[in-house]
């Protein structure tokens, strides 16, 4: 994995819906005031809710140049209707012998970044009989697009060309087995630059993917949903920190 030529510094944040303000409380209220004032906050995930009739358009679910996971797509389903309320969430439903050994995941297709920016994620989960890890990576252009295509470096596709992750930020992991619905969130700052073979690159695309796993050969499942991720602004001259429309 290449290297990186600076980090970020944002504090991750998690909370359940039992918490009443944090530093992502804060910044929804903020996305809410936004709204109410007539602003366009955008989601810059497509089809974080997993809508309309193709529900799964905008995400990845099968990945061919992944050893592990050349045989994930059947496990990515939509819920039931009904199954966790009134939400559109999708379910990681693992057969047996799959949690314990590489587990299951669904990652969105890589969307425009701008190099040293700070996002927020937000993800819904309700982890039923495993536990979950959540990641935003970001990615640079591959200057060997001739060399074996693996976790951290994809083929070309829909106009995008090779990349190679060049940062990756985990969001604080929602609480395993927990039958509950929980948001884990985070800020991050993606590098400005990133050194790629000795040379110094902006990265140019992010995505956020899900990992479902356990210990246990068993079965499992877990419930996800809502995928956010906005673009924050610096913080202005009265200390805040609004999301940029």
């Amino acid at each position: 994995m290449p290297n990186t030529a600076c980090g970020t510094q944002a504090l991750p944040v998690f909370r359940t819906r039992a918490i009443t303000m944090t530093a992502t409380t804060f910044v929804a209220l903020v996305l809410t005031s936004a709204h109410a004032a007539g602003g366009d906050v955008k989601n810059l995930l497509p089809n974080g809710g997993f809508e309309g009739k193709q529900p799964l358009h905008g995400w990845l679910t099968v990945f061919p140049d992944e050893e592990f996971y050349k045989d994930n797509g059947p496990y990515v389903k939509m819920a039931p209707p009904g199954e966790v309320g009134g939400r559109r969430a999708v379910m990681l439903d693992l057969p047996a012998g799959i949690a314990g050994n590489q587990g299951g995941k669904i990652e969105s297709v890589p969307v425009p970044v701008e190099a040293g920016a700070t996002y927020h994620i937000e993800v819904d989960c309700m982890t039923w009989d495993l536990a979950a890890k959540i990641h935003a990576e970001a990615w640079s252009r591959d200057p060997h697009p001739e060399q074996k295509r693996t976790i951290f470096r994809r083929a070309p596709a829909d106009d995008r060309p090779a990349l190679m992750m060049c940062y990756r930020a985990q969001v604080p992991s929602p609480p395993g087995n927990s039958k509950m619905w929980t948001t884990a969130s985070r800020d991050f700052t993606v590098p400005k630059t990133v050194v790629v073979s000795g040379k110094d690159q902006q990265p140019e695309y992010i995505s956020v993917k899900v990992v479902n796993y356990g210990a246990t050969m068993g079965p499992g499942k877990s419930y996800f949903a809502n995928f956010r991720l906005f673009r924050v602004d610096p913080k202005n001259g009265d200390g805040k920190s609004p999301a940029k429309p």
